[in-house]
């Protein structure tokens, strides 16, 4: 159970689209538009106690934004195909959202004049997540395109590896650095424009336990950072916290949760990139698997509160099932329900946005009959429908 001062630091915001981990139905009875309306108990964090900063000084820094361009997290440039974010930027019960884009190589986050913008074509989280509080917050986004490294402003950051920390790289006592769009104080509903940069000093996980005695249980994969005055706060979720190895600046964690911002009395915490650099190696790294598509459909128009449902079969052996709605006019809302055709009430997964772009990725999806459906929240026209497997 999540303590109600218990802050993810991410600012909320429309959803593009959906992974849902499992087959387990998932129920949202309010549409969500763009942007979505901040969830109180669950925000990101700006930087508390910071200066402003550039995008040359930490050009590993991304905003991820929804498609209408409201921030909402931060991530790590990984290399040109890869961001690293916290999994609660993207993970909501179980319901998985891609992110609108991504943004890099900019100073201000409400312009992306000089800046690199791309969509994701893939989430990967980590298995085993439940909530940032109880750890294993790690997400890693693959974009549609490449970015361009050759710049100032856009690099990739190095990992903390295992080696590192053994040898004292970001151990107890580092000053690090973090760097994020967040708000300035705890519970604000202001971001500021310029990118914001603070100093924290790393603690070991004994400390931070102590910190949270008796209402969270810091664990192996987590990372605790604090300084008088000083945190990363909402709106700053899934960005960079960096440490010096040698003259270099290396990705030691992933901004995550903490009670309040800058609070004494509590540490923040952050993902340990160490305990995830084999799988955020082994996923950067895996081959490109062919894809298979298993439902196109184009042209597809329907009335309001009306279902047009399509029967396909998932093989034996898909590791994904990836759904997607796009173009047309109108509201039209997807579904994907296992087995039967979906209802309002029951379904696998449903974004259930505003507008016609929507997807759902059902990770490891049982082989057999999935039901992909359209309903019109509002009468509709010309909508696509794609669904492919690995």
């Amino acid at each position: 159970m999540i303590s109600a001062r218990m802050v993810r630091r991410w600012t909320a915001a429309s959803a593009v689209s959906l992974l849902v981990v499992g087959c387990g139905p998932q129920t949202t009875e309010e549409k969500q538009t763009q942007p979505e309306t901040p969830a109180p108990a669950a925000t990101t964090q700006e930087i508390v106690g910071g200066t402003a900063t550039t995008i040359a000084v930490n050009p590993w820094q991304v905003s991820l934004q929804s498609s209408g361009g409201s921030h909402f997290c931060g991530g790590s440039i990984i290399n040109e195909s890869w961001i690293l974010t916290a999994q609660h930027c993207v993970n909501s019960g179980g319901s998985i959202s891609k992110p609108g884009r991504i943004v890099a190589g900019i100073t201000n986050r409400t312009s992306t004049t000089g800046g690199q913008i791309r969509t994701v074509s893939q989430v990967v989280v980590y298995p085993g997540y439940v909530d940032a509080n109880i750890g294993k917050d790690a997400a890693l986004l693959k974009l549609s395109s490449p970015l361009d490294l050759s710049g100032a402003n856009a690099k990739a950051i190095p990992l903390v590896t295992a080696a590192d920390e053994a040898s004292g790289v970001g151990g107890v006592g580092a000053v690090a650095r973090v760097t994020g769009w967040g708000t300035l104080s705890s519970g604000s509903s202001s971001l500021p424009s310029t990118l914001q940069t603070v100093d924290v000093n790393i603690i070991s996980n004994a400390a931070a336990q102590a910190d949270y005695q008796g209402e969270e249980v810091i664990t192996a994969d987590q990372l605790g950072a604090k300084a008088p005055g000083k945190d990363s706060c909402q709106g700053d979720s899934g960005g960079p916290l960096t440490v010096l190895k040698g003259s270099n600046r290396v990705l030691a964690g992933i901004v995550s949760w903490g009670y309040g911002c800058a609070d004494a009395a509590y540490a923040g915490m952050y993902g340990r990139v160490s305990f995830f650099e084999s799988w955020i190696t082994s996923t950067i790294n895996a081959p490109q698997q062919p894809t298979q598509t298993l439902l196109n459909q184009t042209g597809i128009s329907g009335a309001a509160s009306s279902f047009k449902h399509y029967a396909i079969t998932v093989p034996a052996g898909a590791t994904t099932l990836t759904v997607e709605q796009s173009g047309g006019t109108g509201d039209a809302d997807l579904y994907v329900r296992q087995g039967s055709q979906p209802t309002t009430t029951a379904y696998n997964c449903r974004p259930y946005l505003s507008g016609n772009a929507e997807s759902c990725t059902i990770t490891a999806p049982a082989a057999g009959t999935w039901y992909v459906s359209v309903r019109g929240y509002s009468a509709y026209t010309g909508v696509a429908l794609k669904a492919t497997v690995p």
